[in-house]
């Protein structure tokens, strides 16, 4: 069966929006968009390897599909009454389009470094500042740059400190060989959920 799940999709950000933000990835519909070109050129470039790939790719475009529906049922716009998400990195432009969400970037986390002591104080400050109990943090965030922040959000109204959960970016190998951009997205899924109160 050679039937192709790869309807087009129109492109969701203005030029300004998507010149600031690489992950389009981060959009199933997008992603699925890049599976097709992925698809082509390999077959252009291996024409022996087209049923395979066309095999391969099918299932992965049915895949996303139903990721994205699963979005749209969870978080989807008019599904949850909180759409501000905080976090700490400005990576999910086409997620908030695509699924009605606003991401509010906290700077002073570096995802990939390790923060000095005025960055924390400066994430800390802007949470204090935002009222914010939930902050998403990318998978490769300093560990304990986010223990240093739970501790220092802890107060009699929040006695535990801020909630921190993860939202992967897949910018490299995932922690876990086993994940994949599926169980990578439903994860982010999981975790938007549980910080939007959905």
């Amino acid at each position: 069966d050679h039937e192709d799940h790869d309807e087009e999709e129109e492109t969701i950000l203005d030029e300004d929006e998507a010149r600031f933000d690489p992950h389009s990835w981060l959009d199933p519909l997008a992603y699925k968009a890049q599976v097709v070109v992925v698809r082509d050129s390999l077959i252009e470039t291996f024409p022996d390897g087209e049923i395979d790939f066309r095999a391969n790719a099918n299932a992965l475009l049915i895949s996303v599909t139903d990721l994205d529906n699963n979005f749209k049922a969870a978080i989807g716009e008019g599904v949850c009454s909180n759409r501000d998400v905080i976090a700490n990195h400005n990576a999910y432009a086409y997620m908030a389009e695509r699924y009605d969400l606003e991401f509010i970037t906290v700077h002073g986390l570096d995802p990939e470094g390790e923060p000095s002591a005025a960055d924390i104080k400066e994430v800390v400050d802007s949470i204090a500042e935002k009222g914010i109990t939930v902050f998403f943090v990318e998978e490769y965030t300093s560990v304990s740059a986010v223990q240093s922040i739970v501790e220092q959000t802890q107060s009699d109204t929040m006695p535990n400190g801020i909630k921190v959960l993860t939202l992967h970016t897949m910018e490299l190998s995932p922690k876990n060989a086993s994940d994949n951009y599926v169980t990578l997205m439903t994860k982010n899924l999981e975790s938007l959920q549980e910080g939007l109160g959905c």
